[in-house]
């Protein structure tokens, strides 16, 4: 049986799923080991190479029985985190380790390594630990003390292998909003938002790690901004939006002082504020002079600050949001960045109030990655309107619990008075599920 595992649980006696890469090194041939189905969260200089014959075992064999512990260190070393064993060929996890997903599930949709309700609660761990860490680095920036890059790319990796597992458990967490001095649960937000992106367009992984420092990072120079207008609760002076725009500058001279980030980062953190058709700042950049990643970055932290309640203004709804953002593309925002950004949050992003054409209201509980039309939702009344004793977990993709239900339209839950959290884990505690899985 194949099961993905963490890197942490590799032991030796393992049979590691893996093919042979050849690649010309100094007018010579050399195999690298080139683990399957496994993922890494950053190239750490170091490859496993082949010598002698192995290559040929493990085209052969279809991968290597784990020899000893200095083999899995030597694996650790290339930065892969999460690997696939064969417990057929290889010793099986011990019984206090569990793999990533249930192997006798059926499974994982399409570009997901393991199931959404799966990675759930590993993604809300992730973002909290990475948010606590964040906000002591922002902290330390704005008492006067250097970034903690170690610290910042450290926390960010286990982010970026979460969105690798499962890209939709983490963008739903996106969702909650809350507001803080230094603005680190935006940069939470908005760095998912673009990782998850990134991934939609296939960045290759170890560029991943990179874009996942430079977005928490994107918004480090408000910390040089005066708090009394960086938490003003209203409409800022001519002179207050001067130097709250500024901001982007002081990221980008802040990273420079870090040092040691490539030209695409610092394009995050300075040009993440420009537009299209030239109207954003600080630069007035316009067309092929924004990069790319900055692109997306803008569509991201956009959307974010439309979505997050204020004390001068309310939340804007998810889709009012992404209808404002599709309203500007091709002007304000990247075709092809408005394009990455809807793959990647879905028509229907979790969280969303909808109405469906039976007269029923639900909750979008889970993503549907194969079609984002029909996600899985908690059904909260009938059609006569009556409250349903507990929700009803349908997912609209499948005909059999479907029953010919379509969403209809998307309903404002502030305006309904709706609290959308806790009925999302009242449709986790309490939901009664209609399909049959093999567990």
């Amino acid at each position: 049986m194949k099961k993905l595992i963490s890197i942490d649980d590799l032991k030796a006696g393992m049979f590691l799923e893996a093919d042979v890469v050849d690649e010309m090194v100094d007018s010579q041939t050399v195999s690298f080991l080139d683990a399957k189905h496994a993922v890494s969260t950053g190239a750490k200089g170091k490859r496993a190479r082949l010598i002698g014959r192995m290559n040929t075992k493990v085209q052969r064999d279809g991968g290597v029985r784990i020899a000893s512990d200095a083999q899995v260190a030597s694996l650790k070393a290339t930065g892969l985190s999460m690997v696939t064993i064969d417990t057929e060929k290889g010793d099986d996890l011990p019984d206090d380790a569990a793999p990533l997903t249930n192997p006798d599930r059926n499974p994982p949709p399409e570009g997901r390594l393991v199931h959404f309700d799966e990675e759930i609660e590993r993604a809300r761990e992730a973002r909290d630990e990475t948010t606590e860490t964040l906000k002591v680095a922002l902290d330390d920036v704005a008492e006067g003390k250097g970034v903690d890059v170690e610290k910042i790319h450290e926390a960010g990796a286990v982010i970026t292998e979460s969105i690798l597992r499962n890209v939709d458990a983490m963008v739903s967490l996106t969702r909650i909003k809350q507001h803080d001095p230094y603005t680190a649960m935006h940069c939470m937000n908005v760095c998912t938002l673009v990782v998850a992106m990134s991934q939609a367009d296939g960045v290759p992984h170890s560029i991943l790690p990179m874009i996942t420092t430079a977005a928490l990072l994107h918004d480090v120079g408000k910390t040089r901004v005066r708090l009394e207008i960086l938490n003003k609760p209203g409409r800022f002076e001519p002179n207050e939006l001067d130097e709250m725009r500024k901001h982007v500058i002081y990221s980008g001279e802040i990273l420079e002082e870090a040092g040691g980030f490539p030209e695409e980062a610092m394009a995050i953190a300075t040009q993440h504020h420009e537009m299209l058709d030239g109207s954003g700042y600080p630069y007035k950049l316009s067309g092929d002079d924004v990069h790319p990643f900055a692109r997306m970055t803008a569509v991201a932290d956009v959307y974010d600050a439309l979505t997050a309640k204020r004390v001068y203004k309310p939340a804007m709804p998810m889709y009012q949001a992404l209808l404002r953002i599709h309203k500007n593309k091709g002007t304000e925002f990247d075709d092809h960045a408005v394009d990455l950004f809807i793959k990647a949050l879905g028509a229907y992003p979790v969280g969303s109030l909808v109405e469906l054409n039976t007269k029923e209201q639900a909750v979008v509980y889970e993503p549907n990655p194969e079609d984002s039309r029909k996600p899985v939702v908690g059904i909260l009344n009938m059609s006569n309107q009556q409250d349903r004793s507990v929700p009803l977990v349908v997912r609209l993709a499948l005909r059999s619990e479907a029953e010919g239900r379509e969403i209809v339209r998307v309903l404002d839950p502030d305006q309904l008075e709706v609290d959308i959290e806790a009925l999302l884990k009242r449709i986790q505690t309490k939901g009664e599920r209609t399909e049959r899985r093999r567990l």
